[in-house]
């Protein structure tokens, strides 16, 4: 029988990265392949559709719920290095170090067409804006080289 290796959580979580990177972005590549731009969009605007409504789901309906809550995923799943503030009537989303923007680069490196800061946009721009935006809030962010900084307000 061979033994099988025990992980350390950073290998568990440099491989969810992985795992999340590469069904993410090789549904997008079929989606695009098969149903064009229009498709991919429609794609993305049904995922933030889908995860509005898990939040709503779990009564989390608040900025600071919600936002306590993608940080607590990001940080034990993939390992980001990430906070929660509430500053001047909004909550604040800051990645300091972004795991899945690492996960990115790394595919970049390895000669995958992924580029990571069209990575931060469909992230930021796309799915959180239409996530937030079901949910009756608006999202304003600031991308910076190893994660971005999310404002989240109640519309």
């Amino acid at each position: 029988m061979t033994d099988i290796p025990l992980l350390t959580l950073s290998e568990i979580q440099q491989r969810v990265v992985g795992w999340w990177l590469g069904n993410y972005y090789g549904s997008i590549g079929y989606v695009g392949k098969r149903l064009g731009k229009k498709g991919v969009r429609e794609f993305l605007e049904l995922g933030a559709r889908q995860v509005a409504a898990t939040f709503k789901r779990l009564d989390l309906t608040e900025p600071l719920d919600v936002a306590v809550a993608i940080a607590t995923n990001e940080k034990n799943m993939f390992g980001s290095e990430i906070e929660v503030v509430e500053s001047d009537g909004c909550v604040g989303i800051n990645r300091e170090r972004c795991a899945i923007l690492e996960g990115a680069k790394a595919f970049s490196r390895l000669g995958a067409s992924l580029v990571a800061k069209e990575h931060c946009r469909t992230c930021s721009e796309v799915h959180w804006k239409f996530a937030f935006r079901e949910m009756g809030m608006s999202l304003d962010t600031e991308l910076s080289e190893n994660g971005c900084r999310m404002r989240i307000r109640k519309l």
